[in-house]
Parts: structure tokens; sequence; C-alpha cells
């Protein structure tokens, strides 16, 4: 029997305009492509200077992308709200230019010492140049206010700026490729073992041992701009290529995960709720008329500000909200809140949240076993499942089975990408999607071929680059199809692709520059929270809705911001790096993760043969978690759902297995007594919860800005 989809049924999966749009008179506008621009940018060198010089909390961290949801919230709330009102007339336009011209006027007067690095000067300056600009087009009969198009293209845009300016690459970047000259010493004897095996072309020397970048110039120094010019154009050949490759998984996978497999993207909802809720008409957005969002937004604002004045006044009470409890033996639970993992959480089918809480606790149980038992490994690990490298083993065994049972399961649209992709499909197939499948799957080949000669020109084995790019790309599917289909906000790798590589086959088959240059991958392939191809799928799951023209401007716009986000951070570190010294700013970023990682290059080094235990482990995961894919396919009654098993000892989970066992039990109550409408109606009390965690985050961050308080970090998941 010929399997294929009917032609009508694709035809209305093409032509479909459901209810998130359905009300709009126009599309996109250039308002929303000029405001996403500017935001991203906003976002790019804001996060790091939070962060780097105010020290608060992190809002690029994870894949809830706090600064992203922050920045929209202003947005909607409060942007868009002034811009709609100096839209209804010549006069409100006149009083809105006249009010921010005055103040920015007044509080820089007289000018003498504007900084162009200054996040509040970049947004105050903006802000009121729309002002400004809003004058003509208000004596047009127009406005500077975003329609829903426009709100989806400025958050798609937030979403791939988060990927990229902090955690997930630009902070981790610079003083990688910097930090093997600096911290170069007879103790840790990196001169005599690791600058044999340099790769020259991707690491920056400036002929000083880089002492300029950590210390600062000093008064009349200089950069040392020329030292920079060739690593940086290196490195972004190379990420380039994996951004590109990233992407057009995202465009190959988009139709078989969200209309075949109808995966929910629980993390969309509260960007999607305020698009949905921006109205033609209305002044006020819908969304924040709403007394449940409010009253779940009060509870993180108010808990989260307690905590932030107390180290204002220690005298200020606040709320503990972590807590230990004894297990079995050694092993502990640990009970952590965070609002926003348990707004996202509520959003969780109810057998993947089962799963996720369950296997983390049988993940401690585990380790009591082998230590009792005696079965250990020697290895170090630094991310992942750290305290137990054999665990660590064992969840990216199951890992990459769930990315290749997926790819499995989509084996029929893979092949009908292939075929198409040769000229062979139906003439329609791709008809509606951002890129043809050509285009997608000749990108992303170009884009793997490229990571694999850019390591290998470098000095790394052809096949032990292959194996490498072919295992991350793997774990980024796994982790990504993880975000999808649970919405886990805040998850990790249980075991990184440069650990799996090089602890697996040992240094002797990946050749000491191979190990070197593989170190260098802890850049972009280890602790990495966050990762443009989960945002990408995000942020296509987003323009779902949207006519095939809008959503190709969006995706272009998606690609024009992740530039925007990697040149922007990448200018503000630089230049706060140059002006403070390095190792004034991020302690982690400048001292902890470099020596972590040259460390573990150097040990690595010392010969150890391939990780027999270890890749028995990873076997044993995989076979472990090919039967549970295998019973959930099979058995529609089996409780527990594979997602949780490859994470469940992973330490982040130690932060987030208690929001969602909270949200599945909260769940539960509802769902049982109240049915599927009070589950409705109880959401936006969640929403809340989210947007309430993220506003504190951000408030706090503007307030310590002007108060100059350092170290007041709020929330950290």
């Amino acid at each position: 029997m010929k399997k294929e989809i009917p032609q009508f049924y694709r035809r209305y999966l093409q032509t479909r305009q459901q209810s998130l749009l359905s009300q709009e008179r126009v599309g996109l506008t250039w308002r929303g492509l000029v405001l996403g621009s500017f935001l991203s940018f906003f976002l790019a060198v804001g996060d790091p200077y939070g962060n780097m010089i105010i020290r608060g909390s992190y809002m690029a961290l994870d894949f809830s992308t706090p600064g992203a949801l922050f920045l929209f919230l202003v947005l909607v709330g409060l942007l868009n709200l002034l811009f709609k009102l100096a839209g209804r007339g010549r006069k409100h336009a006149l009083a809105f230019a006249g009010f921010a011209g005055l103040a920015w006027g007044w509080h820089y007067w007289p000018f003498a010492l504007l900084d162009p690095h200054s996040p509040g000067l970049i947004f105050s300056t903006f802000l009121a140049g729309c002002a400004l600009l809003n004058l003509p087009l208000a004596w047009r009969g127009a406005s500077l206010a975003l329609n829903r198009a426009d709100l989806i293209l400025v958050y798609a845009m937030l979403l791939m700026v988060s990927a990229v300016c902090s955690m997930g690459l630009s902070e981790q970047l610079l003083p990688m490729i910097t930090a093997l000259f600096y911290y170069a010493s007879p103790q840790n004897q990196w001169r005599e073992k690791l600058f044999p095996h340099l790769p020259a072309q991707g690491l920056v020397n400036d002929g000083g041992d880089n002492r300029a970048f950590y210390e600062g110039v000093g008064a009349g120094g200089e950069i040392p701009y020329g030292a920079w010019a060739e690593p940086l154009l290196w490195w972004g050949f190379f990420l380039g290529c994996l951004y590109l490759s990233m992407m057009c998984i995202a465009v190959i996978l988009r139709r078989q995960w969200m209309e075949r497999e109808r995966l929910p993207y629980p993390i969309t909802q509260a960007g999607l709720a305020l698009v949905r809720g921006e109205e033609e008409g209305m002044l006020f957005n819908r969304f924040f008329l709403q007394k449940a969002m409010w009253a779940g937004l009060a509870l993180p604002l108010v808990v989260g500000s307690l905590q932030a004045l107390q180290r204002y006044d220690p005298t200020v009470p606040a709320s503990r909200l972590q807590w230990q409890l004894p297990l079995v033996g050694a092993q502990f639970v640990q009970l952590s809140i965070s609002f926003a993992m348990l707004g996202f959480s509520y959003l969780i089918n109810s057998s993947i949240a089962t799963g996720i809480w369950v296997f983390h606790l049988l993940s401690k149980f585990e380790k009591e076993l082998l230590y009792l038992t005696g079965t250990r490994s020697e290895l170090k690990l630094m991310y992942g499942v750290s305290d137990a490298p054999l665990l660590a083993y064992q969840g990216v065994g199951g890992l990459l089975v769930l990315a290749l049972g997926g790819l499995w399961v989509a084996r029929e649209h893979l092949g009908q990408v292939g075929r198409q992709a040769l000229g062979r499909g139906w003439a329609d197939l791709d008809a509606g999607e951002i890129l043809s499948y050509r285009k997608a799957l000749l990108g992303a080949l170009a884009g793997l071929a490229g990571m694999v000669g850019w390591l290998w020109v470098l000095g790394t084995p052809l096949w032990v680059a292959l194996l490498f790019v072919g295992a991350a790309m793997l774990i980024f599917i796994g982790v990504t199809r993880i975000v999808a289909e649970a919405g886990l906000a805040a998850v990790r790798s249980p075991m990184t692709a440069p650990d799996l590589v090089v602890h697996g086959l040992g240094s002797g088959l990946v050749g000491p520059t191979g190990v070197v240059n593989l170190s260098l991958a802890f850049i972009w392939a280890a602790d990495i929270r966050v990762f443009a191809l989960a945002t990408c799928a995000n942020a296509l799951k987003l323009v779902e809705e949207m006519d095939l023209r809008s959503r190709r401007v969006v995706f272009a716009a998606m690609i024009a911001a992740l530039v925007i986000g990697v040149g922007g951070a990448v200018w503000m570190i630089f230049n706060m790096a140059y002006r403070h010294g390095g190792v004034n700013l991020n302690a982690w970023f400048f001292d902890g993760a470099p020596k972590a990682a040259y460390d573990n290059a150097l040990v690595q080094l010392a010969g150890r043969g391939v990780d027999w235990l270890g890749l028995g482990f990873a076997g044993g995961g995989a076979a472990v978690m090919g039967g549970l894919l295998w019973a959930r396919q099979r058995y529609p009654w089996w409780p527990l759902h594979p997602l949780g098993f490859p994470i469940g000892a992973e330490s982040m989970m130690d932060y987030v297995w208690f929001n969602v066992f909270l949200a599945w039990l909260i769940k539960g109550v509802v769902l049982r007594y109240g049915g599927a409408g009070l589950y409705q109606r109880s959401q936006p009390f969640f929403l809340g919860l989210i947007a309430g965690h993220v506003l504190c985050n951000g408030l706090w961050l503007c307030i310590d800005y002007f108060t100059g308080k350092v170290g007041n970090t709020i929330f950290w998941v």
C-alpha cells in the first residue's frame, strides 16, 4: 500500500489560517523590523552588561529565555501602549516627543559623560528617537504601534538572540580563545604540554599573553585590534556553518514535529498569550486584563523583591526557596521552587511530567547502588552528571537513541525531503515551507561539512571530526526534542560531545591536536544551556499560522537577529574586558570555565585508552531507552514517558524536578475535580508566574543599574 499524505490535507496544511492572525487586516510592517532589530541589539549588549558589571540575574541562561520575555513584556505592556496613545492625534504625538526629548536632555546634560556602552543611554536614546519619529507618522494619521504579526517577528528575533548573547556562545567565546596564554604558568605546565598542539588560527595572542584583555588597557593604553582579526574570522566561518546547519535542520524537522507528531511546544505559550491578547482597536493588551494572571504575577514579584531588598537592608524578611532532604544512603533530594519553571511545567503533558520526576528520583537510587557496589569511574567531568560519570554515559546513550529514534519515526518525511531535494518529489510538497527542502538539505550538509573541514584543517583527524560533529548534532537534536515536547525550560545533556568523544575513545585515538581542538569546542558544545537549534524550533512554532511570505520575512529576520546577537554581545564583552579587565568581570566565564577546559585537556593528554566501562554504560542506556520507546509506542497505558530517562541524573534536574512534580500534582487535582474547563481557566495564573519571575529579574536589574548595587541575583533558574 502506498503511504502518502492525501492531496486535500496537504493543501489544507499549506493554506490554513487559524485564529492567531485571522483578525489582522495587515501583515508585517517596517515597524516590527525596526523595533525587533533594536530590541535584539539591546538584549545582546544588555545581558552581558547585567551579569558582568551589575552581576545580577542572568537573562539568557536557559530555554526559558527570560531576557527575551522581559523585553517582550515591556514592548507589549508599555512601549506599544505609548505608541498607541501617541498615535491618537498630533497633540498626543507632540506631548510624547516633548516629554521624551526633555527627559533625555535633562538627564544627560551637559552631555560630557555620555558612555556609548551604557545600556541606559542606548535604550533612552532609542525611545527619544521613536518619539521624534512618531511625529511625522502622527501627522499622516499613523503610529509606531505594532500589530500581531509584528509582535511575532520581534519575539522570534529575541529568541534567537537569547541563544547566542550569553551562556549559549558569546560569553564563552572571547575568554576561551585568550585564556590559554594569560593563565599559562610553570605550575599548570600548559606551555610545555598544550602549546605544541595549539591551533594558532583560532586563538588570540597579542604578544603580551593577552594581559590587556584580562587586566584592562589603562589610561592611554591601546587595544590590540590586529591580534583579533584572524581568530575572529576563523571562528566566524565555523559559527556560520554551525548556525546554518542548525536552522536548516529546524526547517527540515518542522513539518514532522508540528504537523505529523503534533508536539506541543509549551515554552512558546507565554509569548503566544501576549500575541493573542493584542487586538486591533484595543488600547490595552487582553493578557493584562486577566485577574488570574495578575495574581500569579504578584507572587514571584513580591517574593523576589523581598529577596532583592534584603541585600539592600538585611532586616527585610525574605522567603527561602530551597531545601534538602535525605533520600537513601548518601543521596539527598533538593526541593527548589522556581516560579518560571513551575509555570512552564504546568503546561507539560502529565505523562511526560511523571517520567521526568520519577526518573530523577530513580537516578538517586542508582547512584547509591553504584556507590555501594564500588562501580566507579576515574573520570572527572565538568558538566552534565559530573558526580557520577557512568550515569553520564548512560544518559548520553539514551539521549542519542532518543534523537535517532525520532529520526527513524520521521523516516518517511525525511525520505520525502530527500526526494524533493533531488527533484523527484511532489511539485508542491515544500511549497508552504520557509525554505525549499533542496535549500534546507544543502544548507544543512554544507554547514556540517564546513564544521568538519574546519576541525580537520586545525589538525583534528578527519574521522574524529566526523564522529564528533555527528555526535554533537545528535545531542542538539535530542535536547531540542525534549524542549519541544516536554517544555523543559532548563535542561542540559547528561554528557557533552567533547567529553563523550575524547573520554570514550581515549586520547590515543583522538590524537593530541584533536584533544586540544575539542577542548575549544567547549565554547559551543559543552556548558550550553541554550542553543540556536531549540530556539529556532520554538520560533518556527510561533510563525506557524502566518502566511508564507510573512514567515519567510520572519525567518530572514531570525538570521539577522543571530548576526546582531553575536555582534552586539561580542562588541560589549570586548569593550568591557579592555576597559575594566576581564578578571574583574564574571569569574566563571573569565576564569573558571577556561581553566577547567584546558586543565581537562591536560588530563586527557595523559594517554587514556578506550573507556570500555563507560561505553558499556552508554550502550546500556541506549538499550533501556530503546525499550522505553518501544513500550511507549506499543502500550498506550505505559505510565513513564521515556523523555525523562536520559536527563534524570543531570544536575539541572536537581533544580527542576520538584517544580515539575508540584505542577503535575496541582494539574492532576485540577483535572480530577474541575475538568478541562478549570484547567483552561487556571492557565493564566501560571502564565502570570512566568511573567512575574522574568519581570522581577528584569526590574531589579534596572533598579540596580541606577543605584549601583552589585551582585543582587534573585532567581537563578
